[in-house]
């Protein structure tokens, strides 16, 4: 599963592996790296309008990427795409 959520997870200093990122990413909780990290972040630059098919996967059990994360892109990107409600973007 690809690092979707990655604005709310880097801001959280109590999920393992977060700070040692900081130094090659930036800390978004400083507002020099927040704005940049968010322009480019996956879950704050879906746009309305139409999606391709998708088939979104997640580890239970992986402990680099929460299962959360796929099921809140999923959410929404399924929200994004009101012109289709039968679009097929499977979790």
């Amino acid at each position: 599963v690809p690092f979707v959520d990655m604005m709310v997870s880097m801001c959280d200093s109590s999920i393992p592996l977060t700070t040692g990122e900081w130094e090659e990413w930036g800390n978004p909780n400083e507002s020099e790296y927040y704005e940049y990290m968010l322009s480019y972040g996956p879950m704050e630059n879906i746009a309305d309008g139409p999606k391709p098919e998708v088939l979104i996967t997640a580890g239970l059990h992986d402990p680099r990427v929460a299962y959360w994360e796929a099921a809140k892109y999923a959410a929404r990107l399924r929200a994004a795409d009101r012109s289709n409600p039968d679009s097929r973007i499977l979790l």
